[in-house]
């Protein structure tokens, strides 16, 4: 931590408080001030700025100067001087603080924080004894001879370094060796997926961690470095900037360094790696604790390994992950990589029992030696207990993890949390002043997110307060935020696939028909990813109805087509022949998809297959047929689905509430 006047500015997040409090920089403003503080004493020139700063982006001298004065409007006038036709320099006295302590009254200059953000790698405890070591240099006394300095010298040292040996053995296997000890060997097996290729890495404070960047990918030799993709455009969008590099079915992977924000780790951990890889298929995120950048590369590689002898990446089915996962946690027994994400998918399947016997497990593992991973498993128990529509519970363990992410600084899980926390508000909303608590939360998951440097996650949360304005009849609202969320897709130039979800919710907020088909078909212009796929299907669902109901088969029809996938294909058919009064190809197609989704434990899918069978079905009476799809609404309805299918169930004879009170 960097103070001064009643400002600390935590240089490895690029965070700035006042009193306590997180003031909102965005990131050109934080980058400033951080170029500021770095050089003290250096007047920097417009043109250094723009480089520093800007690096390759055209911009104006102008530009330059309002965000000087919106920092002088925050840390005050006398923050920084001009100097005219020379440029601008700090004028405040700067105090290094600790994390976890009071601020030391030490004054620093340029050069020792230069120092001290240029530390060459070396193990922790042999830094901070360095650090903390005071050699008092005095004149020998003339009574000794030079072979009675010799042996005094010699005595001293050994007992020295007999005692250091000593203390850094018992630390180093208290602390440090939590996460080398729990790595598995290197495998010598075949990487299953071709070449690894890593893009270089970055930090949350790149100028500060250059030299520890440098030398942790210099020990990455076991894989290829690939330089023809940014690396926060990798982070922003791994899968299309998968797509680009042309990878085959490599893995590829970067990753971002941070300084341990836990108090009670940090000194012996003092690094933390978010790792992410990306597949053919899909992507992985995983967290890494380190004492040194070798510590870290052979963990990374470890974990590597471990992934690309996998199925993970290349599993076409969803429905299979599970299995998967559940293999790879058992061969992965020594780390907790794959505990997160296996809780998450068995909640996402509402198999809560499971869910619940993996959480635990991750709580008791994770909570001496990763906080991090401690953190995100309350909130995957809070997600556990929204999914049981246990609010009160719920609201408590979110409550929980946000505390232990907001006290280790990392912002970005500290917005997810934010977000669930208004999905659950939303979940038991019935007024306006529920509506101002899920707002408050959304706000506060959008700053968090630019804080922890994670637009994509800012812009969601912009586009899920649009939305939640939506439901509660707030229209201008909901377009303010949308607007809010495409000019921020401009502001930090992200790729195409980006702009679906806002689209789409232009095209359902839009007035008129055309306005909406034009939206529409936006959408479907747009790059299509893993994960922006159901907003892909959403939208050519919505305009082949509204096609139909403008009476053009024809523009339906095309627009169906672009679905490939076949038991959602055979869905929009279904709907679109029934439009048509074509019953039997409707019935046909309805069976198709209810068959192909059933298969692939595509619930959701299946459900509605099976609805409509019974509504094109009814006029038959009841036979062995229509109880199958009976049967099967009874057995995998979730309360969200009933509750949306409702009127329609009704009419088949289904009491959607009696059901929703049995689960």
């Amino acid at each position: 931590m960097i103070q001064f006047l009643d400002f600390e500015f935590d240089e490895l997040q690029s965070v700035l408080f006042k009193a306590g409090e997180i003031i909102p920089l965005n990131s050109t403003q934080s980058n400033l001030l951080a170029l500021f503080i770095s050089n003290p004493k250096k007047i920097f020139s417009k043109e250094d700025i723009l480089t520093e700063v800007w690096q390759s982006k055209v911009v104006s001298e102008q530009v330059v100067f309002q965000n000087i004065s919106q920092l002088r409007a925050i840390l005050g006038d006398e923050a920084i001087k001009t100097f005219p036709k020379k440029g601008y320099q700090w004028q405040l006295e700067l105090i290094v603080t600790e994390h976890s302590t009071e601020p030391n009254n030490t004054s620093i200059s340029s050069e020792t924080l230069n120092h001290t953000s240029s530390k060459t790698e070396q193990d922790p405890i042999e830094f901070n004894m360095s650090q903390n070591k005071v050699t008092e240099q005095k004149r020998p006394n003339k009574a000794f001879s030079n072979s009675s300095i010799i042996i005094c010298l010699a005595v001293f040292l050994s007992l020295i370094g007999a005692y250091y040996l000593q203390a850094n053995d018992m630390l180093l296997n208290k602390f440090v060796s939590t996460n080398t000890k729990n790595a598995v060997s290197k495998t010598n097996a075949q990487v299953v997926h071709g070449d690894l290729q890593f893009i270089p890495f970055t930090a949350d404070s790149p100028r500060h961690f250059k030299p520890e960047l440098n030398a942790l990918q210099s020990r990455l030799d076991f894989a290829i470095e690939n330089k023809a993709a940014d690396t926060r455009e990798f982070i922003n969008s791994p899968f299309m900037q998968y797509q680009k590099l042309n990878a085959s079915n490599a893995l590829v992977f970067t990753g971002i360094l941070k300084g341990n924000g836990d108090s009670a780790t940090r000194e012996q951990l003092p690094y933390l790696l978010e790792l992410l890889v990306q597949g053919p298929e899909r992507s992985w995120t995983s967290y890494l604790y380190g004492s040194s950048m070798a510590d870290l590369a052979e963990q990374t590689e470890v974990l590597i390994n471990e992934l690309a002898n996998s199925d993970y990446f290349v599993l076409k089915s969803e429905s299979l992950l599970s299995a998967e996962l559940t293999l790879m946690n058992e061969n992965m027994s020594q780390s907790l990589h794959a505990l997160p994400l296996l809780a998450y998918q068995l909640i996402e399947a509402d198999k809560f029992d499971s869910a619940s016997g993996y959480v635990e497990l991750l709580l008791a593992e994770s909570e001496l030696k990763h906080p991090l991973y401690y953190a995100y498993g309350k909130w995957l128990k809070g997600q556990l207990y929204q999914g049981k529509r246990d609010a009160v519970s719920a609201q408590i363990f979110y409550e929980q993890a946000e505390l232990l992410l907001s006290d280790a600084h990392i912002y970005d899980l500290q917005a997810e949390v934010n977000k669930s926390m208004a999905e659950l508000a939303h979940s038991i909303a019935h007024t306006k002043e529920d509506y101002d608590a899920i707002h408050r939360y959304l706000y506060k998951a959008a700053s968090l997110a630019r804080l922890g440097k994670k637009p994509v996650a800012e812009i969601r949360a912009y586009t899920l307060l649009s939305i939640k304005a939506s439901k509660f009849g707030m229209k201008k609202e909901r377009m303010d935020y949308l607007i809010q969320a495409k000019t921020l897709l401009a502001e930090y130039q992200l790729d195409g696939s980006h702009y679906m979800l806002p689209m789409y919710h232009f095209a359902l907020f839009a007035q008129t028909t055309q306005e909406r088909i034009r939206f529409y078909h936006e959408v479907l212009e747009k790059p299509v990813t893993p994960e922006n796929y159901w907003v892909f299907f959403a939208s050519a669902d919505q305009l082949s109805k509204l096609y139909l109901k403008e009476n053009k088969p024809e523009e339906a029809l095309e627009v169906i087509e672009k679905i490939t996938e076949p038991a959602r294909s055979a869905l929009l058919h279904a709907q679109y022949y029934r439009a048509l009064d074509d019953l039997e190809n409707a019935i046909t197609y309805a069976k198709r998809s209810f068959n192909i989704g059933r298969g692939q434990h595509i619930n959701w899918l299946s459900l509605n297959s099976a609805l409509m069978l019974l509504e094109l079905k009814q006029s038959q009476g009841e036979n062995h047929e229509l109880a199958e799809y009976r049967e099967f609404i009874a057995n995998h309805a979730t309360h969200w689905w009933l509750s949306w299918r409702k009127d329609r169930l009704a009419k088949v004879g289904i009491d959607a509430e009696s059901q929703m009170a049995g689960l």
